[in-house]
């Protein structure tokens, strides 16, 4: 039976939103070329809402009648659709995916990247919208992240042969990009226009550090409240230190060489190379003693100067200015 779908199912931290960004603003160019992007309850750009309700979510789902909905969405037999979410590759039971993309229709794209930057950058999103307190060493260690689990599910009900791996590497993308990559994948797109590039930041170094210190003194639900991450994620405008990728050492490199060797010999064998493990991550000491005082007493000054949310919680820390 001829491809009907798509299905971009991740994972995190792989450029996902850009794809989505892209997809959702030429409508008309991938028409041209057969497909769509259905407007089916996006989600910034996402199919995030579906992934939800195909999971079972109590809250984040879709209203009843959604399945009838979404065949109507997707009747037309003259074109092929793409369905993106980063939730789908982990969230998703792939039994609960087949009952809306049949297997014998539908082919998966998945971009894989390297364990150490991958945990490292869901570390940073944990710790600036969750009162996440725990290093990075210890964080790896709590929530290890081994992929091949995760595979193994989708392979079991779509079959190896219909999932494409590709590994989130610059010098392996189609033009250097994972935009250009993805619609490589889907056969190429003409007349694409690029959306400009995100302003979704990692924070870093000492506003990492100072987040971690706060959380401490935070609830769950005071970390996770609005509009709290999103002042933190303002902050990384704020200096080139306060974003990018954050320093570890040999010593993490070398736990999560040991940690993930049989993840990367699985992924080997399936013919995903990630590139070889580095030795360390540069980027900015997370924390940096030579700057934290006066990095602690910039954030405060912001914080007091544009009245932030997290104020009542800060003034908990003894480290707190006034």
């Amino acid at each position: 039976m001829a491809l009907r779908f798509v299905l971009h199912i991740g994972a995190n931290k792989t450029g996902t939103s850009s794809i989505q960004r892209m997809l959702a603003l030429n409508a008309d160019a991938l028409a041209r070329a057969g497909w769509v992007y259905p407007d089916f309850h996006l989600n910034h750009c996402a199919h995030h809402p579906l992934a939800y309700a195909l999971a079972g979510h109590p809250t984040r789902g879709l209203a009843p009648g959604w399945r009838t909905a979404f065949a109507k969405a997707t009747a037309d037999p003259s074109k092929a659709y793409v369905i993106s979410s980063e939730l789908f590759f982990r969230t998703v039971p792939p039994h609960a995916a087949a009952t809306l993309f049949p297997p014998d229709q539908t082919r998966i794209v998945l971009y894989l990247r390297d364990h150490l930057s991958y945990l490292a950058s869901w570390y940073a999103q944990a710790v600036q919208e969750r009162n996440l307190t725990a290093s990075f060493d210890d964080y790896i260690r709590l929530f290890p992240q081994s992929f091949d689990g995760f595979l193994k599910r989708w392979e079991a009900v779509y079959g190896p042969q219909a999932i494409t791996l590709r590994p989130f590497r610059r010098d392996a993308f189609a033009g250097g990009d994972i935009r250009t990559d993805f619609l490589t994948q889907i056969g190429g797109v003409d007349g694409i226009t690029q959306p400009a590039a995100d302003s979704n930041l990692t924070i870093s170094g000492n506003l990492l550090f100072f987040k971690r210190m706060l959380n401490h003194v935070m609830s769950y639900d005071e970390a996770h409240s609005h509009p709290i991450p999103d002042e933190f994620g303002a902050y990384a405008e704020l200096k080139d230190s306060f974003r990018g990728r954050f320093e570890t050492g040999p010593e993490t490199a070398a736990l999560v060489s040991h940690l993930f060797a049989h993840d990367r010999t699985a992924l080997a064998a399936r013919g995903l190379d990630l590139g070889p493990v580095p030795d360390r991550m540069t980027g900015h000491p997370c924390p940096d003693y030579d700057s934290l005082q006066d990095d602690i007493a910039l954030i405060a000054q912001v914080a007091q100067d544009t009245g932030k949310a997290f104020q009542p919680y800060a003034r908990r820390l003894p480290v707190w200015p006034g």
